[in-house]
């Protein structure tokens, strides 16, 4: 994933205009696991989600696997999201009428996998993540911390090429922070799948590879 000369302006030539991002750079190499962080309006979150497609840049190349994909139509960017690319919100935003199994095989159903494949991937993944006597249980009979690691299980289980993660602990507690990560961690190193989060989670940066900490939508430090 690569970014060159990447802005993002809110309500342009409108007095309510904000210069969200200015001039980004970046380069994101295969089985990096790196924090973009920053204060609260830093435009952290905007840049995890220009980079997976769920917002445009106002202008500037994006580049995924060697392709730029900033003039892809949306129902190619909609098949690049689906396929290479996993996503896990702060709301888990999990599908309440499904169970846990059916949740964490949502996507690769969409995929098109088959029976065989998709129940023994999601049985691969209830067990890194500690989740396996939950897979008939619906979102609404397990806690906060559970269908979190249900939502990373769900966002991995296509090994898509890419996870982006928007505040995964926000709503966890500093036990299960811990757990998430640590867990994330495993399969970023097993799996080498890519791992960006948008956090200014203590925990999440200290175990962070590289850290890209924004200030008014300005990258000011890269670190690693």
């Amino acid at each position: 994933m690569k970014l060159n000369h990447v802005y993002k302006t809110f309500y342009p030539d409108t007095p309510k205009e904000v210069k969200a991002l200015t001039d980004i750079n970046l380069t994101f190499e295969k089985g990096e696991f790196t924090t973009l962080s920053g204060e609260s309006g830093s435009g952290k979150t905007t840049l995890l989600n220009i980079i997976g497609g769920l917002d445009s840049a106002t202008s500037g190349e994006i580049f995924f696997e060697g392709e730029e994909i900033t003039a892809y139509s949306e129902e190619k960017m909609a098949k690049l999201r689906l396929q290479d690319i996993g996503f896990i919100f702060q709301a888990y935003n999990l599908i309440h009428v499904l169970t846990v199994r059916e949740n964490i095989g949502f996507i690769m159903k969409l995929l098109k996998f088959d029976e065989k494949e998709i129940e023994e991937r999601t049985l691969e993944l209830a067990s890194i993540l500690q989740i396996e006597k939950l897979l008939d249980k619906l979102p609404g009979e397990i806690s906060g911390g559970q269908q979190q690691r249900v939502a990373v299980a769900r966002a991995v289980a296509s090994r898509p090429k890419l996870i982006l993660a928007d505040e995964p602990t926000a709503n966890l507690d500093s036990k299960n922070s811990e757990r998430l990560m640590n867990m994330l961690r495993t399969l970023n190193e097993k799996e080498h799948v890519t791992v960006i989060f948008a956090s200014h989670d203590k925990y999440v940066l200290e175990l962070s590879k590289r850290v890209i900490v924004l200030d008014d939508g300005v990258v000011i430090e890269d670190r690693c």
